[in-house]
């Protein structure tokens, strides 16, 4: 409540500032407009032109005295009544001079339009009082026109023009009513903001003084660290390697750490004013020549060549010695940091009429275009993301630009992205100082200048480089734990941060117990990982070039290293970094800073966890394996089980036959004996045609015999495929009707085996592909084609027909006994599986190609017959 009626009485004071400038322009225009209509009045109705000039004077007098009435504090405080009196004062008049000249026939009318469309567009009323004036006028305008004599036509006049000045009055309230709105909607988002301001301005004042504040308490613990590890770092010699490097790790970090608060404090202190200036004269030449001294045995760490270039002339300067260091070294350490080796940095100082230039240029990376402009704003970095290669706040170059401007100076930096970056730094020359010199000089001398700290501060500026920009020189003469530890047994931990003194830390904690490698970036990362699989991977999230999470996520993606366990090391403390870790895949994560037990506890558990999964999984893969050889087993069983009680069946069958064919088979040879019989030629081609049936059961008995014991072909003999072919093509004329069969016979046919067992296998073939094209022959042409071909020392065979061809599904059972696509009836679904075992008696094997709705071709192979062979068939064997 109280925040609106701030927010309403603020408004009311603005506005009425708003009414008092434009009721004063609306006096001046009433003072200077009414007058003018005298040209008017001189044409419309000179015969009255005196009295009309009475009026219109009159009136403006009174507005100028309502004008004036504005510049008395008095009657200023309610302007909104001057100017509700001065816009009447303008109506009464015209009024007055409508009714004594042509009442409402008057062309004066017309003003009133003009009065109502200024309230509507000018003036800066509210809705109320330009709804009171408006009614005013009409009234008042009324009163006027009756004092005409009425008339007929005067009448519909009257009617007309306040039918329009209606409309007017309609248009002009609401015009006001809309601007009176918008200046409050205005007004209310710049008082807010105006507030919003004011909390920001408290926060950021909060914000400094708390920062101010932190970096005082963290400047006591510091020094309490730093010079002990100095002091035991001169001791040395009593402590082991490995208490040394740990030395050297407190000491770097603190070091860094020290760097950090001391630029924030200083310019937190430039900010609010409270960081004195000691101006005194410089010479900037000699300054230069001993800072470049200082500098450049960190560029030559580096591989960078520092070189300054003889400054000549005057070139004193009034600055603090202690600030200008800062801002000199500040931009140095950039460009040593930013050059790769074999850079070059150059240095030079001149003058430019009444400034001195120092120019510092480097032949680094550069800076892009778009972000040369913020690179002196405080916490930008040019590369600010997780896969900076680069440590700090951004608070160098901040401080810099802070620090030129309280020398009256300035800099500026000019870029080309991979070309380097050339920094320009300007100062007053001593003698040519106007509004800072040394009359104005701080008297007081900054605190930072005498603090015991300063010179570790000089020291952390030093290391700050060298961890920088040396980090892969140290990676390099660090041992390489997997090239010389032969450790095997051990578990293999991969360590990967972009800090040196972070992995160092990691593997002198961990190299007791694990063999370690390390790797100072992602990419390095992924490779080590796929190429020496370690059993657990310490990542962190931010690292150069690919973050430690898109590491993760493209590990775990592989089969090959999804098994590897990861620690994700994070300074992120909230839930969705947890949460970030674990959808891209990590193990388990750590909280930067974390305890050198729980990193081996968890490394423990997760080592521990990975060898039960690797157990678990090889165990799993056996069982699939033993599974696999037991369902093999099992249906090798099955098929066995039902091809011997097949066989035992068959048999029992062949023995029932076999008796009545034998009797059969010898009252037919003592039939052809029979001198009536062989009398009678009839009877004698009648006993020939059932001898020829009954030789054609005896070998389907001897084929189903042979396939019920299997083995190699009794009396194996050569024989010519063709006859073979001729044969099956005989048994199976009957249905060959409106088939086209085509024959391609090699003529080298000569093989050896059972030609009447090879008789039946084409017989099964031929009948199966004159089943199969029967079913398309209304769509096409059936065809039937039988090839043979040597090939090696084998003939193969080829049965092919252009039928409905076998589904994939079951190309596989097809050479299953008693497995048939036929209907009920139609078979017993034996002959594919007479014919795979007949062809497998011979040394052979049946095969079968197809594809489904076009083709199926079935082939088998038999031995070519040898000379040897052949002798045997013409000399010893008769048929």
């Amino acid at each position: 409540m109280d925040e609106k009626s701030d927010l309403r009485h603020a408004f009311e004071a603005e506005e009425q500032e708003l009414r008092l400038r434009q009721s004063k322009v609306a006096c001046i225009l009433g003072i200077v407009l009414i007058p003018a209509g005298i040209t008017l009045d001189s044409i419309s109705y000179f015969d009255q032109i005196n009295t009309l000039i009475a009026i219109r004077l009159v009136a403006a007098g009174l507005i100028a005295v309502i004008y004036a009435l504005h510049f008395w504090d008095r009657t200023a405080a309610h302007v909104r009544y001057l100017t509700m009196a001065g816009l009447l004062i303008a109506v009464a008049s015209i009024a007055v001079m409508i009714g004594i000249t042509d009442g409402a026939n008057s062309t004066y009318y017309t003003g009133l339009f003009l009065i109502l469309f200024a309230v509507g567009v000018l003036a800066p009323m509210q809705p109320f009082e330009a709804a009171l004036l408006c009614v005013s006028t009409l009234g008042i305008y009324i009163i006027a026109c009756l004092q005409v004599p009425s008339a007929t036509d005067t009448i519909k006049t009257l009617m007309n023009n306040l039918y329009f000045l209606v409309l007017t009055c309609i248009i002009s309230v609401t015009a006001v009513h809309f601007n009176y709105r918008r200046r409050f909607n205005e007004f209310r988002l710049k008082f807010k903001l105006a507030s919003q301001h004011q909390e920001l301005s408290a926060l950021d004042r909060l914000k400094s003084q708390f920062f101010a504040n932190v970096s005082h308490e963290l400047r006591t613990p510091l020094t309490l660290i730093l010079a002990p590890v100095e002091r035991l770092k001169i001791d040395v010699a009593g402590l082991g390697p490995s208490a040394e490097q740990l030395l050297d790790v407190i000491e770097n970090n603190a070091l860094r750490l020290l760097r950090l608060v001391n630029d924030i404090l200083s310019l937190i202190r430039l900010e609010e004013g409270r960081a004195t200036l000691s101006k005194k004269p410089v010479d900037m030449a000699h300054f230069l020549k001993h800072t470049a001294a200082s500098m450049k045995h960190l560029a030559t760490l580096k591989g960078v060549n520092l070189e300054l270039q003889e400054p000549t002339g005057d070139l004193l300067i009034n600055a603090d010695p202690d600030a200008l260091e800062k801002i000199v070294s500040n931009v140095i350490a950039n460009a040593i940091k930013f050059t790769p080796p074999e850079g070059r940095i150059d240095i030079a100082a001149h003058r430019e009429e009444e400034m001195v230039t120092v120019t510092i240029s480097d032949t680094g990376i550069g800076i892009p275009a778009e972000q040369l402009p913020h690179i002196f704003d405080r916490f930008y970095q040019v590369d600010g993301s997780a896969t900076r290669r680069h440590q700090g706040l951004g608070l160098g170059l901040a401080l810099v630009r802070e620090l030129m401007t309280r020398h009256g100076g300035n800099v500026t930096a000019t870029s080309n992205s991979g070309a380097g970056t050339t920094f320009v730094l300007r100062f007053p020359h001593a003698l040519q100082v106007t509004q800072f010199d040394m009359s104005n000089s701080e008297e007081k001398p900054d605190r930072l200048a005498d603090d015991p700290l300063r010179t570790f501060d000089r020291k952390a500026s030093a290391r700050a480089i060298m961890i920088t920009d040396n980090a892969a020189s140290a990676i390099g003469n660090m041992s390489d734990p997997q090239a010389k530890d032969d450790r095997v047994e051990l578990p293999l931990l991969l360590v990967v941060d972009d800090e040196p003194d972070m992995r160092r830390y990691l593997a002198s904690m961990l190299r007791e117990n694990y063999r370690i490698i390390e790797a100072p970036d992602g990419i390095t990362a992924l490779e080590k990982a796929k190429g020496q699989k370690p059993d657990l991977i310490l990542l962190d999230v931010m690292l150069p070039g690919v973050t430690g999470l898109e590491v993760c996520r493209s590990l775990k993606e592989r089969a090959e290293t999804r098994a590897i366990k990861i620690i994700i090391l994070t300074a992120r403390a909230d839930e969705e970094a947890k949460i970030t870790a674990l959808k891209h895949g990590a193990d388990d994560f750590l909280i930067k800073p974390f305890s050198g037990l729980e990193v081996r506890s968890r490394i423990a558990n997760l080592i521990r966890a990975s060898k039960l999964e690797t157990d678990l999984y090889r165990t799993n893969a056996e069982l699939k394996q033993s599974l696999q050889q037991l369902r093999e087993t099992e249906a090798a069983l099955v098929q066995n089980a039902r091809l011997s009680a097949l066989g035992t069946m068959a048999a029992g069958l062949l023995h029932e036959i076999g008796n009545p064919l034998n009797f059969m088979g010898t009252a037919l040879q003592l039939a052809a004996r029979d001198p009536t019989i062989q009398a009678d030629p009839d009877t004698a081609d009648t006993l020939k045609d059932i001898h020829a049936g009954y030789e054609r059961i005896h070998r389907v008995v001897t084929d189903l015999r042979g396939f019920t014991a299997p083995h190699r072909p009794e009396h194996p003999r050569p024989f010519h495929i063709e006859s073979a072919i001729d044969h099956a093509l005989r048994f199976t004329a009957h249905i060959q009707k409106g088939i086209t069969i085509t024959r391609n016979i090699a003529d080298d046919g000569l093989v050896v085996g059972s030609q009447s067992t090879i008789a039946q296998v084409l017989v099964n073939l031929i009948v199966n592909a004159v089943a199969a094209v029967r079913s398309v022959e209304e769509e096409r042409k059936p065809e039937i084609t039988i090839t043979s071909f040597v090939e090696g020392d084998e003939l193969i065979v080829s049965v092919r027909d252009n039928g409905t061809g076998i589904d994939p599904k079951i190309q596989t059972q097809i050479f299953d006994p008693f497995f048939s696509t036929k209907d009920v009836g139609e078979g017993m679904g034996l002959g594919l599986a007479v014919s795979h075992r007949i062809i497998a008696n011979h040394g052979g094997s049946l095969t079968v190609k197809s594809s489904l709705g076009e083709w199926t071709e079935f082939r088998f192979n038999l031995p070519i017959s040898s000379d040897k062979e052949n002798q045997v068939f013409h000399g010893v064997v008769s048929h």
